[in-house]
């Protein structure tokens, strides 16, 4: 049976971002992929973008330590703390499969880790932008 493919949608505000980031936004599996894929993995489906990307929030902000003063610094820090969370994201988008019907389980799984993964770090870099530009 042939490859299902996800479909292509832009990010919004995608070109707000920097191109690494956006990139990351423009790659990602969509939703139906995702479910899709979790089916094939025998595996729950995935909670929602928004909910994924508040849970992404919410931990970041408990995790990041104080951070300094200085705009510079501050973000500085943000982006020390926010690159693992960009770069494991990355990684699960290049080495997602297509998903095809006779696919493995450990394969469509990987599909459904690049799609919690970028949406982790889409709020967790949310949550990295208002702490950069919280008042001291």
């Amino acid at each position: 049976m042939g490859p299902f493919s996800p479909l292509p949608r832009p990010a919004p505000g995608a070109e707000a971002f920097h191109p690494a980031f956006a990139r990351l936004l423009r790659t990602c599996p969509s939703r139906t992929y995702a479910l899709q894929a979790a089916r094939l993995a025998l595996l729950p489906p995935p909670e929602p973008e928004e909910a994924i990307a508040r849970n992404g929030h919410a931990l970041f902000l408990k995790l990041t330590p104080s951070l300094p003063t200085l705009h510079r610094e501050r973000g500085a820090a943000l982006e020390e703390a926010f690159r693992p969370l960009l770069l494991t994201a990355t990684e699960y988008l290049e080495t997602i499969p297509p998903l095809t019907l006779d696919m493995e389980p450990a394969a469509a799984q990987r599909i459904v880790q690049a799609y919690v993964a970028v949406h982790w770090a889409r709020g967790a870099q949310a949550a990295a932008m208002s702490l950069y530009n919280a008042p001291v």
